[in-house]
């Protein structure tokens, strides 16, 4: 991600799943990963990892070409798509965390 934009909006989002949930929830974030890439002019960047020390919990990693190009992805029908799937497969909170630089 150090290609981007010095202004590029930088988000990690924190996704803590119960275990029955785990498959649905990694298939619904790499589908919305993809989308955005696809569909969102505004997405520069979008990955998804899963923690090693802790199956389950998905880390996404996004960066955005502005504030107004993130805010208009909360609206898009994959991201609640992928809500949707959350449900309750989440196992604590879901945590966004728009990123500022040092």
């Amino acid at each position: 991600m150090t290609d981007l934009p010095t202004d590029a909006v930088r988000v990690v989002a924190t996704i803590p799943t119960k275990p029955e949930a785990t498959e649905a929830v990694r298939g619904a974030l790499r589908e919305l990963a993809a989308a955005s890439l696809r569909d969102e002019e505004g997405c520069l960047a979008y990955d998804v990892f899963e923690s090693q020390a802790k199956p389950g919990v998905f880390v996404t990693i996004e960066a955005w070409r502005g504030k107004d190009d993130l805010d208009a992805h909360m609206g898009t029908p994959h991201v609640a798509s992928a809500i949707g799937i959350l449900g309750d497969g989440l196992d604590g909170n879901l945590d966004i965390h728009p990123l500022a630089p040092l």
